[in-house]
Parts: C-alpha cells; sequence; structure tokens
C-alpha cells in the first residue's frame, strides 16, 4: 500500500548546511504497484477521457491524411523546447537552431535542448512501436544526457530544497527502483486502461519514482506521446503537452503531488490527478491544432513560391532541409544536398529573393549564417502557444498565391507570362513581374 517513510538522519558533523549538521529526518515515498491495483476512475472522469481520446484521435487523423515534415519537425522541436523549459533549461529558437548544425557554435543549453530532441525522436519512435523494456528508458535517457551511467540510479534523490532535510518531495529508495519501473513497463504492457488514462498514470508514476538521478521529466514527458503514438491515437506530429504545462507549471506540480496519497486514498487522489491532466491534454490537442494550420499555411506558401521549379531541383530539397535546420550556412546546404559551394552559395542568394532565407541577425549577425525566419516563428509560436493564441502575423498568410490584394504576397521564384491564351493563361518563364513573354510583348 502507498505510504510515507519517515526516514531518520545522523548529524553530519561535516555537513555545509546547519540542517546537515544537526541531522533530523525526512518523509520519503514508496507508491502502489500499478499493475495489481484497481485505476477505477468515477464516471465524469471517465467521461472527459473518452472526449480528449477523441480530440486526440482527430488531429492523428488529420496528420495521417496531410503529412507534413514542417509540422512534424516543428512540434517536434517546441515540444522539447518547452520541455526542457519547464526544468530551467532555456534558449532562444534560433540558438536551437544553430547548435543542430555547430554544437561548438552554440550554448551548452541549446545543445542540451537538441539532445532533448534526439531523445524524444528516439522515444516516441521505440516507444510507439511495441513493448516497451527496460532498455528502451535506458537508451532514452542516455540519449538525452549521455555523460551519466546508463541504468537506473542507486541513491536517494529528492525534489526542492537544498537537501533532503527540506526537501519538497523525496522519491523511493534506489534499491526499489528497478522493481517500480519493472512494475510500470508490466502495466504499460498489459492494461486495457484508455490510453489518455494510461498516460496520465504511467507520467506521474514515473515521476514519482524518479528513476534517474537527472532528465527525469524531460523523459517522463516523452513517454505520453509514445503511449498515443503506441495507441494510434497520433502519428506524424505530437500534443503540445510540454507547451500546455509550462503555460501553469505550478499546477502540473500540483497535480503530480496529489497523485502521491497515503494509505487507502487511492480513488479521490486518482481521480483528481487524472482529472487534472485531463484538462492539459485537451488544452495540448487544441493547441496543437492550432499549431497544424499555421504550420499547414507555411507549407503552402513555401510551395508556392517555388512552383514551376522541377520536382528533383536542388532548390525542393532545400526548403525539406530547411524544415529540419532553420538556420544554415552555404556551406551546410553544399555538404548536406551535395552541391558544389558555388551551387549553394546561389541556393542561398535564390532562396533569399523569395524571403524564405535571410541573413542571420542579433549576435549571429557576423557570421556566415542565414535563417529561415518563417520557421523559427513557427518554433517560437508551438512553443508557447496555447489553444486560442494569436498567430503571429508572419504566419497568418492567407493568400498564398498573390491572386488577392492585402497580406498574404509573397515574391514567387519562378514567374510566368500569364497573357490570356485559348488554352488558358501562358506559362512561359519571364525574368520579372509584370513582363510578357516574347509571345505577347506589344
Amino acid at each position: 500500500m502507498a505510504h510515507w517513510e519517515r526516514v531518520p538522519v545522523l548529524p553530519d558533523f561535516a555537513g555545509t548546511t546547519r540542517a546537515e549538521r544537526q541531522g533530523g529526518s525526512y518523509l520519503r515515498y514508496h507508491p502502489d504497484r500499478l499493475a495489481s491495483v484497481s485505476n477505477t476512475l468515477a464516471p465524469e472522469v471517465l467521461e472527459r477521457a473518452t472526449d480528449v481520446s477523441t480530440a486526440v484521435a482527430r488531429l492523428g487523423g488529420r496528420l495521417r491524411a496531410n503529412p507534413l515534415p514542417v509540422l512534424y519537425s516543428t512540434a517536434l522541436r517546441s515540444e522539447s523546447i518547452s520541455s526542457s523549459w519547464i526544468e530551467g533549461i532555456r534558449a532562444t529558437v534560433r540558438d536551437v537552431a544553430v547548435a543542430q548544425i555547430s554544437d561548438e557554435a552554440a550554448s551548452h543549453t541549446a545543445n542540451q535542448i537538441v539532445r532533448n530532441v534526439a531523445a524524444m525522436r528516439g522515444a516516441i519512435a521505440v516507444l510507439g512501436a511495441g513493448r516497451w523494456e527496460h532498455d528502451h528508458l535506458w537508451g532514452i535517457h542516455h540519449e538525452l544526457l549521455p555523460w551519466q551511467p546508463e541504468g537506473y540510479r542507486r541513491d536517494q534523490v529528492w525534489i526542492g530544497g537544498t537537501n533532503k532535510l527540506n526537501a519538497d518531495y523525496a522519491a523511493p529508495p534506489g534499491p526499489t527502483v528497478h522493481s517500480y519501473v519493472e512494475d510500470l513497463l508490466d502495466y504499460a504492457n498489459t492494461s486495457g486502461d484508455s490510453p489518455v488514462v494510461l498516460a496520465a498514470l504511467i507520467h506521474a508514476q514515473f515521476e514519482t519514482i524518479h528513476p534517474f538521478e537527472d532528465g527525469n521529466g524531460r523523459v517522463g514527458r516523452a513517454l505520453v506521446h509514445g503511449v498515443l503514438k503506441r495507441a494510434g491515437l497520433i502519428d506524424g506530429g505530437v500534443i503540445a503537452l510540454s507547451t500546455a504545462l509550462r503555460n501553469d507549471v505550478t499546477g502540473y506540480v500540483d497535480a503530480l503531488t496529489s497523485y502521491r496519497y497515503d494509505g487507502d486514498e487511492r480513488a479521490p487522489a486518482l481521480n483528481d490527478y487524472v482529472g487534472r491532466f485531463l484538462v492539459y491534454l485537451e488544452s495540448a490537442t487544441a493547441a496543437a491544432e492550432h499549431f497544424a494550420d499555421a504550420a499547414t499555411g507555411l507549407h503552402d506558401r513555401w510551395r508556392a513560391t517555388v512552383v514551376g521549379v522541377r520536382s528533383d531541383a536542388a532548390l525542393h530539397r532545400a526548403l525539406d532541409l530547411l524544415t529540419e535546420n532553420p538556420v544554415v550556412s552555404a556551406r551546410f546546404l553544399a555538404e548536406n544536398l551535395e552541391l558544389s559551394l558555388r551551387r549553394a552559395e546561389k541556393l542561398v542568394h535564390q532562396l533569399q529573393e523569395v524571403e524564405i532565407l535571410s541573413p542571420a541577425t542579433g549576435k549571429y549577425r557576423r557570421s556566415p549564417l542565414y535563417q529561415a525566419d518563417d520557421v523559427l516563428a513557427l518554433l517560437s509560436f508551438g512553443a508557447e502557444a496555447g489553444p486560442r493564441t494569436v498567430t503571429p502575423e508572419r504566419l497568418a498568410f492567407n493568400d498564398v498565391d498573390g491572386d488577392d490584394a492585402g497580406a498574404g504576397q509573397r515574391p514567387v521564384l519562378v514567374l510566368r507570362c500569364g497573357a490570356p491564351t485559348p488554352k488558358g493563361s501562358c506559362q512561359n518563364r519571364v525574368p520579372a513581374a509584370g513582363q510578357k513573354c516574347w509571345r505577347h510583348r506589344t
């Protein structure tokens, strides 16, 4: 049965704080084993779980019907940035983009977030595919924090405070961690609970066990995305869970605290926690729909810009590369697109002409870097937006083809004559807007 254990601490005369030198005691928590207890929820909580599942499945259907590389890559990065932000690891989206192509030019914080992106991508891939194993969790954690020992912690850990005597929460003792995670994996692999309930409980149990010395929050939030993918609810994207949580960090911590019941108080604690977590999932799904609208608009606008360029041209491959790496150099393009440096420099010039790339600004303005401002704006939007946040003006283009006056008109790379002919408008290429081809000059 779940319980709090009071642990005595002998005086440590070499301690760095007065509390350590005096000694005392602290409380550490022993949760129930998930696979052996009932997870029965109140009817109103189950009803909300059904509604949230429907909303997530609707989003998943939309993403499967219209898979966009820019949507998946930016959503994943935005989620990773927000998840890191919750842990106090904060960098601008541009710093993260620079770290993706050059860890030497970026800050340690930005490099940490890049590792979080890789860890979350790996978590979704492996946990969304089938049975969960200890090796999967160790691999995700190693991707995130490669300098830490592989496997679960062996020592006592706590959250908040300067030591375990004044900590906000002390997790179960190290020797019990492996068996607790074994039980969590058993529950994850055998439970018939609704996927959104399963995700909520796995996340709370994982954070309660705190199986690693560091990185538990980031790994624990990645588990939620693994559950939703494995259940077939969502693929080709992620819900904005960490964004919803970072907008209410205090409430998120309170929700996890409410899960840590004592004795036979499981039912009320479970209903309270799951109900709160479903609100975050609901908000995250609505924000993801909003984000998908902006990403789709960006995709359509970029493709309209390069319409008429043959599909195997380097320009199309460059757009795909920019969705993953919104800060690039000519040399980076040359290496990744297998082009000569001269051809890559010409490509940069083309992308600048149509306002897809611009010279890097701020502290990178003296560097040979170029940035895709649209993608950086989308990343910022995804990392900070809620379901009702107004889309930034840069992303709020409706007239992607430039047919109507007003916002939305953007340059195009291939200009057409457009003169009327018996078979429709003339599609001969011209060097500048408003010019006619040789057939239709007067």
